[in-house]
């Protein structure tokens, strides 16, 4: 099956058209625009995965892999995409960076089914109750965070080197839509990483990772989470 690598550039212009996707949180306005971008299939199961970056000069900026071509749905919205069919060979090192919805599945009370909780405050909760320093608990989160990435890189063919990857860019994000009111965090990771299994990469790269225990890109897939990139090292 065919996918697209794209980069999209809206210009603010025509992203305050959208009025009411604007007021409903950034995540919620990202999820819609690119949307947009398959006008010819308004009903279809999504099918892509997406990054929002930092444009220049106020405009929003988008990475898009998809296994439909993109199209422009205004003068001011740019779409630059590429057939995407990613091949690493093992041994190989490449620079990755993800956008994750990182969580922990915990039981509410005795009996109970799961709920899911953000990895980095279900650890700064455990810090709390431990007493811990503000500077201890930061790390403790972070380490949590990194833990979550490096107990899946196996199964997305990668092996990473724990001490060149950086994590930051924290965020919780709140979306209004249809009179509710949703959460979500996001972190960031990049970094360096050797390639174990082509296959596995390849899949994890198209957003089908491997069907095993920790093989998940994360959650909030439909609002800017999951999509892995790598670059070849020289």
């Amino acid at each position: 099956m065919s996918h697209y690598l794209s980069r999209i550039t809206i210009q603010a212009s025509a992203a305050a058209c959208e009025s009411d996707v604007m007021i409903a949180g950034n995540a919620y306005r990202d999820h819609r625009l690119m949307w947009k971008l398959f006008p010819d299939a308004p009903d279809a199961k999504r099918d892509f995965l997406f990054r929002a970056e930092q444009g220049a000069n106020g405009h929003l900026l988008y990475y898009l892999l998809s296994e439909r071509p993109p199209q422009a749905w205004h003068p001011a919205v740019r779409v630059e995409s590429k057939p995407y069919q990613p091949r690493l060979e093992s041994g190989e090192w490449v620079h990755f960076s993800l956008r994750a919805n990182p969580v922990v599945a915990k039981p509410k009370d005795k009996g109970q089914r799961s709920q899911r909780h953000d990895v980095l405050m279900a650890a700064k909760t455990e810090a709390k109750a431990k007493g811990l320093s503000p500077e201890a608990m930061q790390t403790a989160m972070t380490g949590a965070a990194l833990d979550w990435l490096i107990r899946r890189a196996a199964a997305w063919g990668l092996t990473i080197d724990e001490d060149e990857v950086q994590v930051d860019a924290y965020f919780q994000h709140v979306l209004h839509s249809k009179g509710r009111r949703m959460r979500f965090s996001s972190v960031d990771y990049q970094g360096m990483a050797r390639v174990a299994d082509g296959d596995k990469l390849a899949r994890a790269l198209l957003g089908q990772p491997a069907a095993e225990p920790h093989s998940s890109l994360g959650h909030a897939l439909g609002f800017g989470c999951g999509l892995l990139l790598v670059k070849r090292l020289p």
